[in-house]
């Protein structure tokens, strides 16, 4: 059952098993789970030397956005059957402006470094929303890049901040400051609701 879950993959370690099964058992209370593929499953807790494990999921960028739409029910789900903290990003790839088959290939903008790195970050926070992301300079010369996330998800995202510091230095060398801020953008629905008046 739990080699259903994994995307062209039929060995597993004893840790994708794991997490194959806990998806399996998700699906009966979360639906919109039964498509979700994973590629692999990293243990980083030695890597970054952190007090609880840490598991790092890898899955495949099609199944992006069914991910997407149930990471905020998906995650707490996971965390309480394998305690541990999960982080969940899109397999992707960057390839070389250099590196051409013909003459007229260009690269597409999500095979670039940038976007990569950018979508990373976008995986490892949600079900949290980037508000903004400023690149600052220390008096030293090392570099460092602040993010401001929405406070209404202070509370689910702030234990994990560590972690997520921590793995995306590792994948990216990048080292990341977060911040928490109101979002101040006023959306306005279109066609809105007629004013009735009373008679």
């Amino acid at each position: 059952m739990a080699a259903n879950k994994f995307w062209k993959k039929t060995e597993l370690t004893n840790l994708e098993q794991q997490v194959g099964v806990a998806l399996t058992q998700i699906e009966q209370s979360v639906a919109e789970a039964k498509n979700l593929k994973v590629s692999s499953v990293v243990d980083y807790t030695a890597k970054i030397n952190a007090k609880k494990q840490v598991y790092l999921v890898f899955i495949p960028h099609p199944c992006l956005s069914i991910y997407n739409k149930v990471s905020s029910k998906l995650l707490p789900e996971l965390e309480k059957r394998l305690k541990a903290t999960i982080l969940v990003v899109a397999k992707r790839t960057i390839e070389s402006k250099w590196v051409k088959k013909h003459r007229s290939q260009t690269r597409p903008n999500s095979r670039t470094l940038t976007s990569v790195y950018d979508g990373l970050l976008d995986d490892l926070v949600a079900p949290s929303t980037i508000l903004g992301r400023r690149t600052r300079v220390r008096v030293d010369g090392t570099k460092f890049y602040r993010i401001f996330l929405d406070e209404q998800d202070k509370n689910e995202v702030e234990p994990r901040l560590d972690s997520i510091k921590a793995v995306y230095k590792l994948l990216t060398t990048r080292e990341l400051e977060f911040e928490f801020r109101r979002d101040d953008v006023f959306y306005s629905k279109r066609g809105g609701a007629k004013k009735t008046t009373k008679k």
